[in-house]
């Protein structure tokens, strides 16, 4: 298996990726939807944004949204404000969010947690999810079909217990694991068989951290 580096995958894959179907991103959403805090008005940085899913999710609650990704083909296919960027070195001035949002993006860069208590002000949230780092190491890959074949994405290594930056404070840690929606995708799939073993521990996490 050889990986790709992440911004040669979502190049690949970003006139795709709304419509591949991602158990992953099933179960984030349901698991962090509901925890974001109250939004109307409040700043919010999405950090790795993709296509923008929490940007636009975050605008809809009413929030003023800047999303921020190194892909500018995930980028135009997106809301606006955007700013093409590296979560490892953010193009933004110190505590200028309420609410940082990182999803899926922590594996590429796990040092950018720096980056994102930066730039979230004090009392602010910051909201990371990623596919559960033991996951990894028991085999998992980040891996999509794409239209040329299943691609495979570079990532770096990283235990929770790593996810530690002066300042921050945690207030949650989830390990959910796979529901019924998400059974039902992986035999939409045709990965029914699998979905048994997938689902007998977490599949991602999502923490939440205060900033102090």
């Amino acid at each position: 298996m050889i990986a790709v580096p992440p911004s040669e995958a979502y190049r690949l894959l970003a006139s795709e990726y709304d419509a591949l179907p991602n158990p992953l991103v099933s179960l984030e959403r349901r698991v962090m939807a509901p925890l974001l805090p109250p939004l109307k008005g409040r700043r919010v940085i999405d950090a790795g944004s993709g296509t923008g899913r929490w940007a636009t999710y975050c605008g809809a609650q009413g929030a003023r949204v800047v999303a921020v990704d190194f892909s500018r083909e995930m980028l135009i296919r997106g809301p606006r404000p955007a700013v093409l960027g590296d979560i490892r070195n953010l193009p933004f001035r110190d505590s200028v969010a309420d609410v940082t949002i990182c999803s899926f993006a922590l594996g590429y860069a796990p040092s950018c947690l720096r980056e994102l208590s930066r730039i979230t002000r004090r009392g602010g949230v910051v909201l990371v999810s990623d596919m559960h780092p033991e996951s990894a190491r028991r085999g998992w890959t980040r891996s999509f079909r794409h239209s040329s074949g299943v691609i495979h994405i570079a990532h770096e290594p990283y235990h929770l217990e790593d996810l530690h930056v002066a300042g921050l404070e945690l207030s949650y840690l989830l390990e959910p694991r796979f529901g019924n929606l998400e059974h039902e995708m992986f035999v939409a799939a045709g990965h029914g068989a699998r979905f048994q073993e997938a689902a007998r521990e977490p599949a991602i996490f999502v923490a939440c951290w205060i900033r102090r």
